[in-house]
């Protein structure tokens, strides 16, 4: 019994951490063959977590008075930062954020809450509609309603995708 709470209590740490999120989390907790509902609910409630922490967080850190003052310093380092860089991975880091600033500025928060887990994580995606001063209660409601969303989909696809498997190699 001790051994199924602490796999439960892992799936929720991983689906909690970026960039593991629930698009892995789930599949690995259903191929391990535990309970594909607990799985799911165990996921979303280690991706929900992060994402109230961080616009909590973002609500706090924006009053802090020395934040303000490290904005002013990075846009004057921002310069010597560039050149340092690879051009690559310069690139890279662009293309995802006008992605994101596109996706924002043509469907809203709600866009961005949908597509996030896919393109950049629901961390990243929370970060983002903070860093644009989106309306936090909104960014609350649909990064959850896009994890609930993101959670049925990939459940109910890890769950007939296994057993899918299972019956094709037996």
């Amino acid at each position: 019994m001790l051994e199924i709470i602490s796999i439960y209590i892992s799936i929720f740490i991983m689906a909690a951490t970026p960039w593991l999120e629930l698009l892995i989390v789930i599949p690995i907790g259903i191929g391990a063959g535990l309970n594909p509902l607990m799985v799911g609910a165990v996921a979303f409630a280690g991706n929900a977590l992060p994402v109230f922490l961080l616009i909590y967080a973002a609500e706090r850190i924006k009053s802090w008075r020395w934040i303000q003052r490290m904005k002013q310093w990075f846009k004057r380092k921002r310069s010597s930062r560039h050149h340092k860089e690879t051009p690559e991975r310069r690139a890279k880091k662009e293309a995802r954020k006008e992605k994101l600033l596109h996706i924002f500025e043509k469907y809203g928060v709600a866009g961005l809450a949908l597509a996030g887990p896919a393109l950049t994580g629901i961390h990243l995606a929370t970060i983002f509609a903070m860093a644009v001063q989106a309306n936090k209660r909104k960014v609350a409601w649909w990064m959850n309603a896009s994890l609930a969303l993101w959670t049925f989909v990939v459940t109910f696809i890890a769950f007939y995708g296994v057993e899918w498997f299972k019956d094709w190699f037996s």
